[in-house]
């Protein structure tokens, strides 16, 4: 009996044991393949996760620098409008002053040429008429009235 429960453990060994720790270890074999590609995918993952991290991390400063710098240069460009209206502004009024400016002296040489026509209108009279001096002064008076009821 002892006999033949040796050899029924040694072909059981031989048939059935060895095909099945065959099947057991192939398995084995195939679950830490497996389990090594997981982990090499875990490891590139994460790998590709940082890079990726990265890249959004430097396009958002690229970003945050392109609006930063977009910002200063429409800030210059604001400045370089205003400058440019207070310019033209400081020349139209330098303009208006100098016509206003001419226009004056010309008011000026006007007047002081009707005052003149005036005055030789009045001594022309006071000589034609060749009149007593109280007579000459209130025709110089009246004329200088004249002068003074003119829009300076």
């Amino acid at each position: 009996m002892v006999i033949s429960f040796l050899l029924l453990v040694g072909l059981l060994h031989k048939y059935a044991f060895g095909p099945l720790i065959k099947a057991i270890d192939e398995r084995r074999a195939k679950i830490q393949s497996d389990f090594d590609k997981a982990e090499r995918e875990l490891v590139e993952a994460s790998k590709l996760r940082e890079e990726y991290v990265t890249e959004q991390t430097r396009v958002r400063k690229e970003a945050h620098d392109i609006m930063a710098n977009a910002t200063k240069i429409a800030e210059e460009k604001a400045q370089e409008i205003v400058t440019a209206a207070r310019q033209e502004a400081d020349n139209l009024r330098d303009r208006a002053r100098a016509e206003i400016e001419r226009e004056k002296e010309k008011a000026i040489d006007e007047l002081r040429t009707y005052t003149v026509n005036i005055s030789i209108l009045a001594a022309q009279k006071a000589i034609e008429k060749n009149i007593d001096p109280s007579t000459q002064k209130k025709l110089v008076d009246e004329a200088i009235k004249e002068v003074g009821r003119l829009p300076c």
